[in-house]
């Protein structure tokens, strides 16, 4: 074992920098019954105001991929993060629909840096028995995000009117993600041999224990599209994004129209949906590293894939279909949160997939087709809402959703390295 674990130290900044980033997300899908008075929103503008970030997010991701793999996260990742602090601010002074639209959007641009780095600073500085952990512990920052952004802005709703809570929330995570930014510059580096603070101990440490290093033939990127793996990994991954970001966006529209909850127990049950949630995401990263150094990679990403899907789906479908009571429906959506989250793991898979000097353009893939998929399945949730008038119909389809999640990723990918990487 190493003697020191500077590395979890560089995880754990991976968390609160993903914390920070769904802080302000949080806070806006969790304010959307104000908005939706203040702004006058149809169910189009309420699923572009949820996910509009994701719009920026397909211009940057291919970008910032390879700004990761060429310049490192240090840099990046601080411009970045200095960058989505600003956007909250201007976010604040929204006065229209468009407005908040727009802002989205360019948030979605700053933003763009969070899980690619996740997922380079991963593949960087952990262990092969450790990446899941990892990339879970990065992720799991999602579900404290949404948690504390929904009680951010209830304790906001308690000393000030609902409609200027939601501004001064944003203000004061803008202001912590500048400062944020700023430190991250000086604290993070981008790989172990880097870092002054290192011991020799756990440098040889991680270094003897990650995957056998050779000298491989390097190819372009398109030759990622020739590989069955490449297009199940993130058809399957993709789907997951579409049903995630599509409860991200309508669930709290759904416990306050649908099952009639007042604002602050709608903002209470998401605190406790996403608190089932960061427990499931720890939870499955721990299992799936324990799996990985008995059964190997494969076997493991595999099976933890596959109980985070079929769970998925079934837990949706008695949501839209089964549940009578509040109180059920709840119950129902925190346990399928836990397992929803385990998808986490996919921020560690990747170092089992393609070198470490292409981690961070893999990363960025991921983003990009995470992206197309939560783009489109949300606003498909609000036609069949304008259509229907019924959120049960739209909760459903994401339970279906989460077939073609578990066929992606748990049944048509392998969890070893692309074979187009040869000597």
């Amino acid at each position: 074992m190493a003697s020191s674990n500077l590395r979890w130290t560089i995880v754990g900044l991976m968390f609160t920098i993903i914390t920070i980033d769904y802080i302000d997300r949080g806070i806006v899908p969790a304010a959307e019954p104000i908005l939706t008075k203040l702004f006058s929103l149809n169910p189009i503008e309420i699923a572009l105001i949820g996910n509009g970030f994701l719009y920026g997010y397909l211009i940057m991701n291919p970008i910032v991929g390879y700004l990761l793999d060429r310049y490192g996260p240090r840099k990046v990742l601080s411009s970045f993060v200095m960058g989505w602090g600003v956007v909250e601010l201007i976010t604040a002074l929204a006065t229209s629909a468009l407005y908040l639209i727009f802002a989205r959007v360019l948030l979605g641009v700053v933003e763009a840096a969070g899980f690619p780095a996740v997922t380079k600073v991963t593949a960087n500085w952990l262990t092969r028995s450790e990446k899941a952990r990892g990339g879970t512990i990065g992720d799991a920052g999602v579900n404290v995000g949404v948690v504390l952004g929904s009680l951010v802005l209830v304790w906001f709703t308690l000393f000030l009117p609902t409609t200027i809570a939601w501004r001064i929330a944003l203000v004061a995570v803008g202001i912590v993600s500048i400062l944020l930014g700023v430190i991250l510059r000086f604290v993070v580096h981008d790989s172990p041999e880097k870092h002054p603070g290192i011991s020799r101990e756990e440098l040889e440490y991680i270094r003897n224990n990650q995957e056998v290093s050779v000298e491989q033939k390097k190819v372009p990127v398109i030759y990622w599209f020739k590989t069955k793996d490449y297009w199940a990994y993130m058809m399957g991954l993709g789907a997951q994004a579409g049903i995630f970001f599509g409860l991200f966006t309508w669930l709290p529209e759904y416990l306050y129209y649908a099952r009639h909850l007042s604002l602050s127990l709608t903002l209470y049950s998401l605190a406790l949906i996403w608190g089932f949630g960061f427990v499931g995401e720890i939870t499955g990263g721990f299992i799936i590293d324990s799996l990985i150094k008995r059964k190997g990679a494969n076997f493991a990403l595999k099976l933890g894939f596959a109980v985070s899907s079929l769970s998925v789906t079934i837990g949706l479908l008695l949501v839209a279909t089964l549940t009578t009571s509040t109180a059920e429906a709840i119950a129902m959506l925190s346990v399928t949160f836990f397992f929803l989250r385990w998808s986490g793991i996919q921020w560690g898979a990747p170092s089992f997939i393609v070198p470490q000097e292409y981690a961070g353009q893999w990363g960025g893939h991921i983003g990009l087709w995470e992206t197309l998929w939560g783009i489109v399945l949300p606003i498909f949730f609000g036609y069949l809402l304008a259509l229907t008038h019924s959120y049960d119909i739209g909760i459903e389809m994401f339970g279906i959703v989460g077939i073609i999640y578990f066929l992606g990723a748990s049944v048509l990918t392998t969890y070893k390295r692309l074979k187009i990487y040869v000597n």
